[in-house]
């Protein structure tokens, strides 16, 4: 089970293939362009960011589980709310560049002030991010909070069957791969804490950025 990543991608698949079917082309639009997003930003980071855990990819060269894992989950995330209300985004895609640049000079501050001046794992970065990012962007659409309840319950679920799926196969997984010596050190749902934190943060900036970036409703 060296290669527990990729296998694992197959738990998350089904869950990814319900959501697109039930939504709207737009939806679908929406899944892919954000899901890319997440991947392509997956890669990078795991290429310079190696203090968290190791993998064994099946292609060196290029990490395809991280951009997958992203579209998948990260895109997934983007769509379900409108899933759950029966509803899909409206307006004329637009780019709001200043909330774009906003976002990135949040990415490079958090990132640089947590890993270089606080000197704490990337994985803290990583949840930081997109939190803020999705207070500010609820904030800017003027979001329900029920929306934002459903993405990161519904995150939490996936990311616990996740990985206790892949534990039922591969035991061993969490303590061989990860290194927990560079975290906090405690397991919940049989998995380190940063992996509960994550999907609750990626919940949050998953519900409504993509709206507040291209000025949807």
């Amino acid at each position: 089970m060296e290669y527990f990543y990729a296998y694992g991608l197959l738990f998350i698949l089904p869950f990814t293939i319900f959501v697109f079917l039930k939504a709207d082309k737009r939806e679908r639009i929406k899944l892919f362009i954000t899901g890319s997003g997440f991947g392509l930003m997956a890669v990078a980071f795991d290429y310079i960011y190696t203090d968290y855990w190791h993998p064994i990819y099946l292609i060196n060269s290029f990490h395809f589980e991280d951009y997958l894992y992203g579209l998948l989950f990260g895109g997934m995330l983007t769509v379900i709310r409108n899933i759950y209300r029966k509803k899909s985004v409206k307006g004329k895609m637009g780019f709001d560049i200043k909330l774009g640049i906003t976002y990135c000079l949040i990415l490079l501050s958090i990132f640089y002030v947590t890993v270089n001046v606080l000197k704490l794992n990337y994985i803290y970065a990583l949840c930081l991010v997109p939190l803020i990012v999705g207070i500010i962007s609820y904030i800017k659409v003027k979001g329900n909070i029920k929306d934002v309840l459903v993405t990161v319950i519904f995150a939490l679920l996936v990311t616990i069957f996740f990985y206790n799926a892949i534990i039922l196969i591969y035991p061993n997984v969490i303590d061989i791969h990860f290194f927990m010596d560079n975290l906090i050190g405690i397991k919940l749902f049989n998995i380190p804490i940063e992996e509960i934190f994550f999907p609750i943060c990626l919940g949050v900036g998953a519900t409504y950025t993509y709206e507040a970036i291209f000025k949807l409703k």
